[in-house]
């Protein structure tokens, strides 16, 4: 059977090799709607040294029942809260819901560990959390930066429909094999390669999405109006002024 370090080493090149794709896609793009793709692009490149070091062993710590992997814990927790609060910034969401979106990210993140790490109670709760947590984020992207998203221009509202899906899909997908794995349901190279599998999915895939649509936002971001309005959303067009152009979108 193939190692799971091989898995990983495997993994981290093909990071490696997509990064530089993208890089190259980026270059492409005109230079107002690049300053929104390199973030994703380092999301790739960060992705691709974290799975290198847990490849070679490196930064394992027992805690608990079961034990952390810090690379893995510093890039998903830094690129968690960036794929979910970009979904609503390109809603136009306010900086408040924005912020909720990151937030509840951030808490279903801590209940993963949480649920892996320590049995009884506490790992109970972190379960609970990931559920919750998802169930949070569905009101969300369909209650308040969905009603932020249909204030914007067509194509903006699409990109942002279409954001919405893919990272709900795939973290859904996450949280359905976070539970297999919680339960015992995977030997050790399954588990590992599923991970892999569906990570790179939604890192990539995500990036590869978001570059394809940043001429999207070139122009809607300054004329947005983006702040917290009276409902919690973003000013609509015809108060950012009395310029015709900008209420037609």
């Amino acid at each position: 059977m193939i190692e799971s370090a091989t898995v990983r080493l495997v993994s981290a090149v093909l990071y490696v090799g997509w990064a530089a794709v993208l890089l190259a896609a980026v270059r492409r793009r005109s230079p107002p709607a690049r300053r929104y793709c390199y973030p994703f692009v380092a999301v790739v490149a960060l992705a691709a040294v974290a799975v290198g070091l847990r490849g070679a062993g490196i930064g394992v710590v027992p805690i608990g029942a079961g034990e952390i992997e810090i690379p893995q814990l510093i890039g998903d927790y830094a690129t968690y809260p960036l794929l979910f609060g970009f979904a609503a910034f390109v809603a136009g969401a306010s900086r408040r819901y924005v912020g909720l979106v990151v937030a509840t990210v951030l808490v279903m993140r801590v209940g993963y560990d949480l649920a892996d790490l320590f049995d009884g109670a506490l790992g109970l709760a972190g379960t609970g959390g990931i559920l919750v947590g998802y169930v949070v984020l569905l009101w969300l992207y369909f209650g308040p930066v969905a009603a932020a998203a249909a204030r914007q221009s067509p194509k903006r509202a699409l990109f942002y429909r279409k954001t919405r899906n893919l990272v709900l899909f795939v973290f859904g997908i996450l949280i359905v094999w976070a539970m297999f794995q919680l339960f015992g349901a995977f030997d050790p190279f399954t588990g590992n390669v599923t991970l892999e599998y569906i990570d790179f999915l939604l890192r990539v895939g995500f990036a590869a999405f978001v570059i394809a649509n940043a001429e999207t936002l070139v122009g809607d971001d300054d004329a947005d109006g983006r702040g917290d309005g009276p409902d919690g959303g973003t000013a609509t067009a015809g108060t950012t002024g009395g310029d015709p152009s900008m209420a037609g979108d």
